[in-house]
Formats: C-alpha cells, structure tokens, sequence
C-alpha cells in the first residue's frame, strides 16, 4: 500500500522540480495522528458500525442476521462512528456496512444496511423486516 502520492500537479511545484525537489502529500495522514488507524482486512466481508459502544458478535440476533448473509463469523468487524474517522480501505475493496442505530455518514465505497439502535430492532417487527428486506435486494443485485 502506498502512504505518499506524488504531488506533481501543483503550480507552486514548478520552482521545487527545478530545484530537483519532489513534493508528496500523505494519502493517509492519519497514520502521523497519535491515534493508531484502523486497517480493514481483505477477507472482511461486512462491518457492522454502531455510535457509541461497537456491536458485540456474540448477541444472538447478530449471528442470525450474519448466519443469513452467510457470511462467516471471522469476516466481520464491529465499530462505532468515531473509529470510521481513522479507518484505512484497502483499494479494490468490497464489502457491507450495516449501520445500527446511526444514520450513514460515510457509505465508506460499501454497500450500506441501515437499522435503528439493536435494542430498537430486536422489538420492532417493521424494523426487522426492512433489515430482510435490505438483505435480500442486496443478494438479489448481486
């Protein structure tokens, strides 16, 4: 992965190529914050993004809702709001974003579920047949 991208095209950089001067500009300048980024895997297949605490894997609705998506259990990563701030995507990088209880702020190039709070979900019969149903246009487009 590169961390630096040449930054030839400025008008300002003329006097530094004369000079023999190369400007780079951090494609991902959270890597200098003090804040460590978080880097998603390849083999990641859905990210669940929640706004406070992330969501646990081990709740029984979570693993019937990831079950039906059949996808397994060790591709999935559980975030909340502030950590998509200093997330590093690899290029070429499919995947789904399941938004619990927040609305989408960045579709992060995924394709994106959304659904209120999980407390809210587990209650609400409407709730959970718009999650169904976002699944399956998802696996229908597809």
């Amino acid at each position: 992965m590169t961390m630096l991208t040449n930054n030839r095209n400025k008008p300002h950089t003329f006097i530094f190529q004369e000079l023999g001067i190369t400007l780079w500009k951090l494609r991902y300048p959270v890597v200098l914050d003090s804040i460590n980024p978080i880097k998603l895997w390849p083999s990641l297949r859905l990210v669940l993004i929640s706004p406070d605490v992330p969501i646990s894997l081990n709740d029984p609705f979570i693993k019937d809702v990831i079950r039906a998506m059949q996808i397994n259990p060790r591709e999935v990563c559980a975030l909340t709001t502030n950590q998509i701030k200093i997330l590093i995507i690899p290029s070429e990088f499919s995947y789904y974003c399941w938004w619990i209880g927040t609305k989408v702020s960045n579709n992060l190039n995924s394709i994106c579920l959304t659904t209120p709070a999980l407390s809210i979900l587990k209650c609400d019969i409407h709730a959970k047949r718009d999650l169904w149903r976002q699944i399956s246009d998802i696996r229908l487009n597809i």
